[in-house]
């Protein structure tokens, strides 16, 4: 028994549509939990992370 050539063409476009919101799904995350903290103070700014530890700065303007 052979598939019907459209059934076979829509599960393929199905399997693309569903990596690629897994896809997007990792991107959004990867951008939406970093290991960065800024900190933006009166008087302080800088920030913590897990790779570079902690760069505060006393006493310069607070930067947007």
């Amino acid at each position: 028994m052979a598939a019907d050539p459209k059934s076979m063409i829509l599960g393929a476009l199905l399997g693309a549509a569903v990596v690629a919101l897994g896809v997007l799904g990792y991107a959004h995350y990867r951008h939406t939990h970093s290991d960065e903290v800024r900190i933006n103070f009166p008087g302080f700014s800088g920030t913590i992370s897990k790779n570079n530890g902690i760069d505060i700065e006393v006493g310069k303007k607070r930067q947007p």
